[in-house]
């Protein structure tokens, strides 16, 4: 009965463990329902999330293809391919110096910029003339001061040959148009500054002999004749061919009614006279046999030599004299003053005019060491004696005209040498060892005005 009863009661007590265990089980369960119940939430939670996400992208892909559509594609464009720049002229060369040469000056460089004017004005002399007249350069002048614009009234209905008489001298038509107009001139553009027309007429004439100057430049005179109407009455004022003619022939030239001539400035043109504003060229040429004891590859038989004389003569009598074989454009230059340059073999001399024959002398003295003794026991004491040797050239020549060309050429009449004990020795003129000076004209001798022409006083 006992152990019945025990093993009754430890039947009750193994129910008893049991039954203590079974809420722990039920407990347990919530808690992994709890738990799957979450994580099917958040799964849930992501699930919706990536739903969005890949809508979102695909609404941004869908709208990304249609901005693609919409966008024309670009087309690539051929390649143009750079032209060859073509070689810079000298003028524009020069000018990139020159403004080059302006920046240095502006930025403080003073000896480089000087270097850049030198090399553009050695390329082209006038490059600041070009560039100020660019219209470039003109606005980037200051306008500080005040420009007086003179503006021309001009009608071209108005006609100055209304009363034209027939068979009227031109100067003395168009001194009667000047008079009626009351003025020398008018400018035919609009002039900055002053112009010549507001200028008395006794100042244009000493403008005019500033121009003829006293080297008796008559053709810059009449290059200025031609102008305008005013100035070629101007050019023909009978004082400044009076003077011209005074200073050419001397205060015994006469008149020109006693002459046969209508002019002062008829005169001067159709008498004979030199030429000044230039030199007379001879060109003389002649064989020359060559060495026959030295012969090589550049032996020549015979050889042709040239060279050249020149005569330059001035309003004062002065003439000087050159013989030597170089070209003239390398020998006109060292005429152009009176003081003669010996080195060279330059000669000076005078000249006179007698109707149309030129008479030149020319003296030449040359110093020559006398010959010392051979004996030197005494040479300390004596000193040498220089001996000079004096030569005179006597020449004479004739005007000629060539064709329309007024006394343009020199032909040889006589030509004489006189050593210092009078021998005289007189040159055979043959027309191959001495033709003829023909004149060349050389600009730079009257390029500029030292004096201007003086005047003429009986």
């Amino acid at each position: 009965m006992a152990s019945s009863a025990g093993s009754a009661s430890g039947g009750v007590g193994v129910d008893n463990e049991c039954e203590g265990e079974e809420p722990e089980d039920s407990s347990s369960h919530s808690n992994d329902a709890d738990v799957s119940e979450g994580l099917e939430n958040l799964n849930l939670q992501d699930d919706a999330q990536n739903r969005e996400t890949e809508d979102e992208l695909a609404l941004f892909r869908q709208q990304w293809q249609r901005e693609l559509e919409a966008t024309p594609t670009p087309q690539k464009e051929p390649e143009v391919k750079p032209e060859p720049e073509e070689p810079l002229s000298d003028e524009d060369k020069a000018k990139q110096l020159f403004l080059r040469g302006v920046e240095m000056e502006r930025g403080g460089k003073l000896y480089e910029a000087i270097q850049h004017y030198k090399r553009a004005m050695q390329i082209l002399p006038d490059v600041e003339t070009r560039l100020y007249e660019s219209s470039d350069i003109r606005a980037d002048t200051p306008e500080e001061e005040e420009v007086e614009e003179v503006e021309r009234t001009y009608n071209e209905n108005e006609s100055d040959d209304e009363d034209a008489v027939e068979g009227e001298d031109l100067l003395a038509r168009l001194q009667r148009i000047t008079a009626r107009k009351g003025a020398l001139c008018e400018p035919a553009f609009p002039a900055k500054g002053a112009h010549i027309s507001w200028l008395p007429y006794e100042v244009v004439l000493l403008v005019l002999r500033w121009v003829v100057s006293a080297e008796l430049d008559a053709a810059s005179l009449e290059r200025v004749a031609c102008v305008s109407r005013g100035l070629y009455v101007a050019a023909r004022d009978a004082d400044l061919w009076r003077s011209l003619c005074v200073k050419t022939w001397g205060i015994d030239c006469g008149t020109p009614r006693a002459n046969g001539f209508p002019s002062w400035r008829q005169m001067y043109i159709e008498r004979p006279r030199l030429h000044l504003h230039g030199c007379y060229i001879s060109k003389t040429t002649y064989l020359r046999h060559g060495e026959n004891s030295f012969q090589d590859q550049f032996y020549r038989p015979w050889y042709l030599i040239d060279y050249y004389r020149y005569l330059r003569f001035f309003p004062d009598g002065m003439v000087l004299m050159w013989t030597t074989a170089e070209e003239p454009a390398a020998s006109v230059g060292h005429l152009k003053y009176r003081h003669a340059k010996g080195h060279l073999g330059i000669t000076a001399g005078h000249y006179r005019l007698m109707g149309d024959k030129v008479v030149v002398v020319i003296k030449k003295t040359t110093d020559k060491k006398a010959v010392m003794a051979t004996n030197t026991r005494f040479r300390a004491r004596r000193k040498e004696t220089p001996d000079n040797h004096e030569q005179t050239f006597h020449m004479e020549f004739q005007l000629r005209n060539v064709r329309s060309r007024r006394n343009f050429q020199l032909a040889w009449r006589r030509y004489s040498v006189c050593s210092r004990r009078d021998q005289w020795t007189q040159f055979e003129l043959t027309p191959n060892k001495f033709p003829p000076f023909a004149f060349s004209r050389v600009r730079a001798y009257t390029a500029e005005a030292l004096a201007p022409l003086p005047a003429a006083y009986y």
